[in-house]
């Protein structure tokens, strides 16, 4: 099912005007009103949708990229099921109006625009800012979200050329996270040196794909899978079995490194491999260090790293950070901290592995094959 989002806000990716209701100061607010039970001929249209698996599936373009929602329907009303999944893609599309750096009205590009100043933004970007600024700390600035100014220096499409040293030296003074000042209580924030920009890619979609799986749990949809862009979290089951994420073998765009059964937890997969262009006989990779400005070596970093943890907004900021560490230094960054599990493929094609995933990560590749793959990809299957 292909979800055309209903409001033409939400296709753009702007906040629906409801969003920020205008609170009346000496009433309460009012209870929502409930859904409306489906009509027999909306649940007979709904349950046509229902695949042999028995889960609904739906998918829209959003956050630049491919989002996905699998339900696993079961019991209930497949009428109601196909509405949570419209309403948790509608949820991620207004995340996208608040934590965008590419919407010019979005909250985080107003922030950008205001650098230097104090702004009152949307309570989700505060905590989103809140959240990056815990793992810059715990990284040691290896994730850097204020690296937005020296990131928009790079290109990654065909026929792309390297910036000039000049200009990442330019800029990298203003990448500096702990120059970026919140308050919660006042929903405000600051980019305290004029000329910073942020840019929220490595964490908000994340962040949108918790967003979306707490609207289908609230809903009682409690076993599903919403996936946005590598981004995946994995609630629940699927008829009582856990379901399977696989990472693609670079090497084989059809094959897989191997796979893992998850449930009730956050798989994000990133990859070396997936966007990279070569200048003069020089392979430049989409990992960039946001301590040079420039991308990770290639015979250096990881080829993939597929991170795990209990949600999506922190499995998506470390994933980032791990892949500009080199695979050994990656393995014991995770081992040292038990919230996070990973599986890390070195550039000599070893996987490596953390140790609470020692035991059940199934490495299925058979001998490598020629050619390069298509990027880093989950395949999502009952186990």
């Amino acid at each position: 099912m292909l979800l055309a989002l209903g409001s033409a806000a939400c296709q753009r990716g702007e906040a629906p005007s409801e969003s920020k209701p205008e609170a009346a100061a000496d009433s309460a607010e009012p209870a929502a009103r409930p859904e409306p039970e489906p009509s027999p001929q909306q649940e007979a249209e709904a349950a046509e949708l229902i695949r042999a698996d028995g889960t609904l599936f739906a998918e829209a373009e959003l956050m630049g990229t491919r989002t996905s929602i699998n339900v696993w329907v079961g019991e209930g009303s497949p009428a109601k099921a196909q509405k949570a999944i419209t309403d948790a893609m509608m949820e991620m599309a207004r995340i996208e109006s608040i934590a965008s750096e590419w919407q010019p009205q979005s909250d985080l590009s107003r922030l950008n625009d205001a650098a230097g100043g104090a702004l009152e933004v949307a309570p989700e970007l505060v905590e989103i800012l809140a959240r990056a600024e815990a793992v810059s700390r715990d990284t040691e600035g290896l994730f850097d979200v204020s690296f937005h100014g020296v990131g928009a220096l790079w290109s990654f499409r065909p026929g792309a050329r390297p910036p000039s040293a000049e200009a990442i030296a330019e800029r990298l003074p203003l990448v500096d996270w702990t120059q970026i000042e919140l308050d919660a209580e006042a929903s405000t924030a600051k980019l305290a040196k004029p000329g910073m920009k942020v840019g929220l890619g490595a964490i908000a979609k994340g962040y949108a794909v918790d967003a979306a799986s707490e609207l289908l749990r609230a809903r009682g949809f409690v076993h599903h899978i919403v996936e946005a862009g590598g981004d995946t979290y994995v609630s629940g089951t699927k008829g009582g079995e856990s379901w399977r994420v696989g990472v693609q073998d670079p090497k084989r765009a059809t094959g897989r490194v191997g796979y893992l059964p998850v449930r009730d937890e956050a798989v994000v997969t990133s990859g070396n491999y997936a966007r990279y262009f070569v200048w003069e006989g020089v392979h430049y990779t989409h990992i960039l260090d946001p301590r040079t400005g420039w991308p990770i070596p290639s015979d250096e970093s990881p080829k993939s790293v597929t991170l795990v943890a209990k949600d999506a907004t922190t499995a998506d900021a470390y994933c980032t950070a791990v892949s500009v560490m080199e695979p050994e230094a990656g393995l014991a960054f995770v081992d040292a901290r038990p919230e996070l599990e990973a599986v890390i493929l070195g550039p000599d094609d070893r996987v490596h592995v953390s140790k609470g995933l020692a035991a059940v990560f199934v490495d299925e590749r058979q001998e490598p094959s020629e050619g390069p793959g298509e990027g880093p990809r989950e395949s999502l299957e009952g186990e």
